[in-house]
């Protein structure tokens, strides 16, 4: 009886040794600073889109209007540059959205839709 405690005892001591692994159930941050929400732009231009994506753990996956980037500023933030948001000239009057989805490591999904008006 005395040795089942003992093996108790240090079972119970190894499986408190163990590391904790606890599941990121956290969809990464967007921030989308241009084309800024409600906005109007003019038909003939292009505008500039600007944002930060983050997460606390490490991102996969970014789609920025069918942009797709895999490679980040570091392994949990990246600054959306370098991308374009044309409006033809021949666009009719309309709103307009622009979509940006992130995907982490762990599968988890974000998406941010900015809206704004063609004139």
């Amino acid at each position: 009886m005395k040795s089942i405690k003992v093996l108790s005892v240090i079972f119970l001591l190894s499986m408190m040794m163990l590391p904790s692994c606890s599941k990121d159930d956290t969809a990464p941050n967007i921030v989308i600073t241009s084309p800024v929400e409600g906005s109007t732009l003019e038909k003939g231009k292009s505008y500039p889109v600007t944002g930060t994506i983050t997460d606390d753990t490490e991102l996969a996956e970014i789609d920025a209007g069918g942009v797709k980037i895999t490679t980040f500023d570091s392994k949990t933030s990246h600054s959306l540059a370098n991308i374009t948001l044309p409006i033809p000239a021949t666009t009719t009057n309309t709103a307009g959205t622009f979509t940006v989805t992130a995907t982490d490591k762990e599968g988890n999904k974000a998406t941010k839709v900015v809206n704004f008006i063609i004139k």
